[in-house]
């Protein structure tokens, strides 16, 4: 599914809006290890890789979501145009920050004996 940006949240504004995630992040680990803190850039940065990986799964999976959700409960059949019913079925998609559970939608016209793919309204219009 194409991810069209909102004029308010471009690259930047991600970029802004993920680092003040690490802040927190930062403060939760210090609140846990104590005024002690001694840790380098060395021991630092695994632990920054983990959360920016577990951010991204996150991020990954509720877009998903929240895209799937639009459709509904039945779309129309491409070819014949009757109503199927809309399943979901659980796909693992791998990417650089681990692997993320998605529940695909899917469908199948009895009819015309196709399966297919939906995708929430103004998706296929802005496929290149």
């Amino acid at each position: 599914m194409p991810f069209r940006k909102s004029p308010s949240m471009d690259r930047t504004g991600v970029e802004v809006m993920a680092e003040g995630w690490g802040k927190v992040v930062a403060r939760r680990v210090h609140e846990e290890v104590g005024p002690d803190l001694e840790l380098d850039a060395d021991d630092i940065e695994p632990m920054a890789a983990a959360a920016a990986r577990a951010v991204a799964r996150g991020t990954i999976a509720d877009l998903l979501e929240r895209k799937a959700s639009l459709l509904g409960t039945e779309q129309p059949c491409p070819t014949c145009r009757r109503s199927c019913v809309v399943r979901r079925e659980p796909r693992t998609i791998d990417f650089w920050g681990g692997p993320v559970t998605d529940a695909e939608p899917q469908c199948h016209c009895p009819a015309c004996r196709r399966d297919f793919f939906p995708s929430a309204p103004g998706v296929a219009a802005d496929a290149p």
